[in-house]
């Protein structure tokens, strides 16, 4: 009960916002990275309605890499999978790993038709695949 009050009491004086502090993941394909800036652009296939989306995000002084050790080795079309915070206005990478091709096997589009296709039934399949 002691607990439940400090806690409380601590908190009830300060803004926190923990959907801000919760890191979300995102795959695409570099459009452009900015060694300089600490920028990295890719293009964002949504994997159940096929739509483009370019997003930018701020590389955070610190950031971990996989599969390459500066932004300036990654190059347009290359795969890249992110973990990312949204600090308005900006989105801030705090983990970057590159892709290489030979260790893709499905597209996040082919999954997600695959489980349309399984959520339908074998009836349905040709509504899965339009």
């Amino acid at each position: 009960m002691t607990l439940l009050i400090c806690t409380s009491v601590l908190l009830a004086g300060s803004k926190i916002s923990f959907s801000e502090e919760i890191p979300m993941r995102i795959d695409g394909t570099v459009i452009s990275a900015d060694e300089e800036h600490r920028k990295l652009s890719i293009d964002f296939e949504h994997p159940a309605t096929g739509e483009h989306v370019e997003k930018e995000f701020m590389i955070r002084e610190g950031a971990g890499f996989k599969d390459f050790k500066k932004l300036s080795e990654l190059k347009k079309g290359d795969l890249v999978s992110l973990d990312y915070i949204d600090t308005k206005p900006t989105l801030t990478a705090i983990y970057v790993m590159h892709i290489p091709l030979e260790k893709t096997y499905f597209t996040h589009k082919e999954i997600a038709q695959a489980f349309v296709q399984i959520k339908l039934g074998p009836k349905n399949e040709n509504a899965a695949k339009n």
